[in-house]
């Protein structure tokens, strides 16, 4: 179980990241994780949310971005206890926030975005993937192994040399994803690709202007 909390941990710490990164303009991850998804507003289209639902989960994606920066001067084990509550709340509120429809949605297009092996062992996949034992301890360890390199990465992170770190962290987290999924059943795997829905694009390609003259 501390494993799966290290693993929301480092979610919330991603949020953080990939904001201060999209603001400079650097490299995008295909790694989001719930806190970003919940707040863009592409999202929110795709969910068909009322003005009242999107008030609402901006507010608390707001509060929870608040809560993993104060957290990163804390040490362990008290900034992962407060990365989990954040990650709580956050989850909490889209639950009472969406109805069924846009939560399986929202599901979908988060593991559409979400690399790492963890999400795999989401509750809500449970009744879809039928994990065994077995599995559930490989997932884990496979989870375990791709944290620890990752963790490596960080603490090789500079100034000079952010955009390199990021890409070879999303590169871990999707090469953690690809050993998860190998460890599937092939029925499993065809209900692994089904629960991720029709896919979903973040950032659509923009259309080109038609910057051809009119003929006089």
């Amino acid at each position: 179980m501390h494993r799966v909390r290290f693993s929301l941990s480092l979610l919330l710490i991603l949020l953080v990241l990939q904001t201060a990164e999209a603001q400079k303009g650097r490299t995008r991850s295909r790694n989001l994780g719930i806190g970003t998804l919940a707040g863009n507003p592409l999202v929110h289209q795709e969910l068909k949310l009322s003005d009242e639902q999107k008030a609402t989960l901006k507010k608390v994606v707001t509060a929870t971005r608040t809560a993993a920066k104060a957290a990163q001067a804390l040490e362990e084990p008290e900034r992962a206890r407060k990365n989990r509550e954040a990650t709580r709340k956050l989850r909490a509120a889209i639950s009472a926030t969406c109805n069924d429809k846009q939560q399986k949605r929202l599901l979908q297009i988060e593991i559409q975005y979400t690399s790492g092996s963890w999400m795999l062992m989401r509750p809500e996949l449970s009744s879809i993937l039928k994990l065994t034992n077995q599995q559930r301890r490989q997932i884990r360890e496979v989870s375990k192994t791709s944290q620890e390199k990752v963790h490596k990465f960080r603490e090789s992170r500079n100034d000079d040399n952010l955009r390199e770190v990021q890409l070879n962290i999303n590169a871990q987290l999707a090469q953690a994803r690809k050993d998860a999924v190998k460890l599937l059943t092939e029925e499993q795997r065809t209900s692994w690709k089904a629960a991720s829905g029709v896919a979903f694009e973040l950032w659509p390609a923009k259309k080109k202007k038609n910057t051809k003259k009119k003929a006089s």
